[in-house]
């Protein structure tokens, strides 16, 4: 459910010296795993497909990852289907064969290691050692199979992060309790004042476009983790508390902070 004072059909500010500004970090990342696409074998290709085709039948979010990974090799891949693939090589390459389950990558040494590089290398100002602590707990409560803890914690950080950011870079403005949209990107708030993830993921769509890439900030209804996200946050929905919901959203988080830490004022 989206908030009820956002129209994505509104016109926006334009701010065009942010159009191309930052590399994408973790553009290796990405890349990377586009190579390993087009050079995987039948078998192993047969075996990742299926694979998510399991996962979907407890979070239907993996059907979608699926269909993006099992496309002709000339076709376009999401960026956060990417992103689960170059965590699948790796562990697929290094890890026993019969005790390899995708969803065990998250408490794997390797994938804490990579998340929080990217995450040491943002530049967010104050609250960069407190959410780097929220992290960590996030980790634990994966661990543990509290999903129900961890889940929202990391649909929080994905929006505080993202607040963070544009702060730090001059789009936001805190005052008190309130963040203001500096530049007036979003139209129709009373004095400019922002209160969505979908506000600021349009404000960051104009700091840097391949914002609109990141399956956390997409302002459309393709997913269910995006749709679901309200309801969870404000307790009416209890049905999506499972592993693999936090195991997306991790990808989500990792796939954000990995391009967001080249983004800088």
């Amino acid at each position: 459910m989206y908030d009820d004072d956002y129209d994505d059909d509104q016109p926006v500010t334009r701010i065009p010296q942010n159009q191309q500004r930052n590399k994408q970090l973790g553009q290796h990342i990405v890349k990377e795993a586009q190579q390993y696409l087009e050079q995987i074998s039948a078998d192993e290709h047969a075996l990742l497909i299926q694979t998510l085709r399991d996962l979907a039948t407890t979070e239907p979010y993996f059907d979608v990852l699926a269909d993006e990974l099992d496309q002709p090799v000339e076709m376009k891949v999401a960026n956060d289907a990417l992103n689960l693939l170059y965590f699948w090589q790796l562990l697929h390459q290094h890890e026993d064969q019969k005790q390899f389950h995708l969803l065990d990558a998250i408490n794997t040494e390797f994938f804490q290691t990579e998340m929080l590089k990217a995450f040491d290398a943002l530049e967010i100002g104050e609250n960069k050692a407190q959410r780097r602590l929220v992290l960590l707990e996030a980790f634990k409560l994966y661990k543990l199979n509290f999903h129900a803890g961890c889940i929202p914690v990391l649909y929080a950080q994905l929006e505080g992060i993202l607040t963070d950011v544009l702060i730090q870079t001059g789009f936001l403005k805190q005052s008190g309790t309130k963040f203001v949209d500096v530049y007036k990107i979003v139209p129709g708030l009373k004095g400019s004042e922002i209160k969505s993830l979908w506000h600021k993921a349009k404000i960051a769509n104009e700091l840097n476009h391949y914002f609109a890439e990141l399956a956390a900030y997409q302002m459309d209804s393709s997913s269910t983790v995006a749709m679901t996200r309200h309801n969870i946050l404000h307790g009416t929905e209890l049905t999506h508390f499972n592993q693999g919901r936090s195991f997306v959203l991790f990808i989500w988080l990792f796939a954000a902070v990995s391009f967001m830490s080249t983004v800088s004022k």
